[in-house]
């Protein structure tokens, strides 16, 4: 048998800002003591969702390779998420706590996984 190891490819491209924005959306979140130790940035959630929703516009508007039915189905999965986050206007979804423990946020890295998978898309 050969020691030989597939690799996962980093898009390049038009595809790499997508990719960026579906991998950090999939990154579990620092848990509770490293957030203690080391805050995150004011915002911080609210900035994935928004380079996010820029990425995801510009992919779509600018294919250079049509994807699959289901690589488009599982990008609008993450589209249409975290779009019902932004219009319930609720501000508690946006603390860290939130990204650690609600369901939202489990349910958005979820589906951003499953965006990584169904494109072949390495995590960060």
């Amino acid at each position: 048998m050969s020691d030989l190891k597939l690799m996962q490819v980093v898009p390049s491209g038009q595809d790499s800002r997508i990719w960026r924005a579906v991998a950090c959306l999939a990154e579990a979140p620092p848990s509770a003591e490293e957030s203690a130790r080391r805050p995150a940035t004011a915002g911080f959630a609210e900035n994935l969702v928004f380079e996010f929703d820029e990425a995801y516009t510009s992919f779509v508007e600018g294919f250079e390779t049509l994807p699959t039915e289901k690589q488009l189905v599982a990008l609008q999965a993450v589209d249409t998420h975290v779009s019902s986050m932004v219009d319930a206007k609720d501000a508690s979804l946006w603390t860290e706590e939130a990204r650690r423990e609600a369901g939202v946020w489990q349910d958005v890295r979820a589906l951003a996984e499953r965006v990584l998978e169904v494109f072949d898309w390495p995590r960060l």
